[in-house]
């Protein structure tokens, strides 16, 4: 079994921690924050003792990655830290695979200190770590193809299911996917005629209900082709297409007001509400992927009289899916399967204001800033989808 240090023990940290333990792998935990690494201790010490597993800590970055096979970094979307990180953890081990699991930041930008960057390599997971399946495996400019082999059998080992993401671009797959999503929500919130709870409950009885199932690339083929360009003739126009984030988000940062963290951000929120959030969306996750058929066979679409608002954010959705198959990011099925059990299994359960409200609107802000200038923007159809179009027509 590997021996695999964590660097950085916040939610996810310690969320993947619990997933290696069970996978049988010895786990190192590191924190600047010597509080932060007592409490995460604490906890998997505690899960430990029920699964016969082991976890130690390591105030002393070097000292706690020197004899790792893997080397995780889950801090902050900082990139300077995690360059900094980076550098230090690659000068005290010169064979670990050093792993980040960034949110956003490209890993080529992350390792662009590491003398050896052959051995460096994206691996986001998704919160909550323990439950969604997918891990995107995301190759730099100089990850070696043996680092990718590896790390994607390590990770599959662990019953995950990881995705290959081709291309170093900021969120890769399913975070484009995600704040393309938000992106037009939060424009809707500024636009000041629907409220944010409204914004909610249409995106989660609407995408929430088909993503699970059906991914973007599957709905628009279910849908048509023809029908699909037609529909993106009449809505591209009307979708946010900003590089920067929405005025009303950096409002409520700049006001203090960063979500469930400070009690308000576009929802009110209690004390103890962002633990029960978390709760009901484990639930939520833990029940939906035991109800998930694996093939499918109903065709739940959009109703013909849906609002609005679910138009523009669903091509939204579809705009992307679009751009990262035309640009050989991924495939088409991985579009699908990284957006049906990561975005899928959430969305039902938590809208698109709610979720940037629980994660921090400063962190919404933050992977933003580094998202926006490279999706999608334009508003004429793509032409990857007119060329679809023109083939079921031919077809026919």
């Amino acid at each position: 079994m590997a021996c695999v240090t964590i660097v950085g023990t916040g939610l996810l940290g310690t969320g993947i921690a619990e997933v290696l333990m069970r996978g049988g792998h010895g786990v190192i935990l590191h924190d600047f924050a010597l509080s932060a690494l007592t409490v995460a201790h604490k906890k998997l010490e505690t899960l430990g003792r029920k699964i016969g597993a082991s976890v130690k800590t390591e105030p002393s970055l070097e000292l706690a990655v020197e004899a790792a096979d893997f080397v995780l970094e889950a801090v902050s979307e900082n990139l300077a830290l995690k360059q900094s990180l980076f550098q230090r953890m690659g000068a005290a081990n010169r064979h670990a695979i050093l792993m980040s699991n960034s949110s956003v930041l490209p890993i080529g930008e992350i390792a662009s200190k590491v003398i050896d960057r052959s051995r460096t390599v994206g691996t986001h997971w998704w919160n909550p770590p323990q439950l969604i399946p997918i891990v995107e495996i995301v190759r730099g400019p100089h990850t070696s193809e043996d680092v990718m082999k590896r790390t994607m059998r390590f990770h599959a080992e662990l019953l995950k299911t990881p995705i290959r993401v081709n291309r170093d671009v900021p969120g890769f797959i399913g975070n484009r996917i995600q704040h393309a999503l938000w992106r037009e929500a939060l424009a809707i919130v500024s636009e000041g005629k629907w409220q944010p709870q409204t914004i909610d409950v249409i995106a989660s009885s609407t995408l929430g209900s088909i993503f699970a199932e059906i991914g973007p690339w599957e709905q628009m083929r279910r849908t048509g082709w023809r029908h699909v360009e037609h529909e993106f003739a009449s809505t591209l126009p009307v979708i946010n297409s900003d590089a920067t984030p929405a005025r009303t988000l950096r409002e409520n940062v700049a006001r203090g007001r960063l979500g469930a963290k400070s009690g308000q951000g576009f929802l009110q929120w209690r004390p103890e509400s962002r633990e029960q959030t978390a709760r009901r969306l484990n639930d939520h996750v833990a029940a939906r992927l035991k109800e998930i058929k694996v093939n499918a066979q109903s065709d739940p679409l959009p109703p013909h009289q849906e609002p609005e608002i679910a138009r523009r954010l669903r091509v939204a959705v579809w705009r992307e899916a679009i751009a990262l198959v035309d640009k050989q990011v991924c495939t088409p099925a991985d579009v699908d399967h990284v957006v049906c059990n990561t975005i899928g299994l959430r969305l039902e359960a938590m809208g698109p204001i709610e979720n940037a409200d629980y994660v921090g609107l400063d962190l919404t802000l933050a992977i933003h800033e580094a998202v926006f200038p490279s999706l999608d923007s334009s508003i004429e159809v793509p032409t990857l989808l007119r060329t679809k179009a023109n083939e079921q027509e031919i077809a026919v």
